[in-house]
């Protein structure tokens, strides 16, 4: 097994950067250049997996081990439980009941756009509504409004 040097790290991660494609290994995002990219590897015995942008490398793949740690999951399969989540993401839950929290959070995001906008969605849905409404009155407006379309 060869461990590598600056010097030979950095013809490694020209010759990924090739076989990647130009393209972060996990988003498949376009990667600046070899040089920006991040040389990404296996923690537990060193080996060399890919070349990842900034994002992935520090925020997605670099806390991964440490969310499963403190979720306490240290012994589980990663892999197993990564394919899990997605699967889990991907299923259609579109029948189901929806969370009585869900209007409300919702209703919130509404309450910060500004008060054309607010006007300009509900007028979108077929609401009468116009500038004489305060921001209030709108935000209960949408909240009625959002609940007859999720019920129908």
């Amino acid at each position: 097994m060869t461990i590598l040097t600056k010097k030979t790290l950095e013809a490694w991660k020209q010759t990924q950067f090739q076989k990647q494609g130009g393209k972060c290994q996990i988003c498949g995002d376009k990667l600046e250049s070899w040089n920006a990219a991040h040389g990404d590897h296996l923690h537990s015995c060193g080996n060399m997996r890919g070349l990842l942008c900034r994002g992935c490398n520090t925020y997605i793949e670099g806390k991964i081990q440490g969310l499963f740690y403190r979720a306490g999951h240290k012994n589980k399969n990663w892999s197993d439980v990564l394919r899990s989540l997605a699967d889990y993401w991907d299923t259609d839950y579109s029948a189901n009941p929806i969370h009585p929290n869900f209007v409300r959070d919702e209703s919130k995001k509404f309450g910060k756009l500004t008060k054309e906008k607010m006007i300009t969605a509900l007028v979108k849905e077929g609401v009468d509504v116009d500038k004489t409404y305060s921001k209030d009155d709108l935000i209960e407006i949408y909240k009625a409004e959002y609940r007859k379309i999720l019920t129908h």
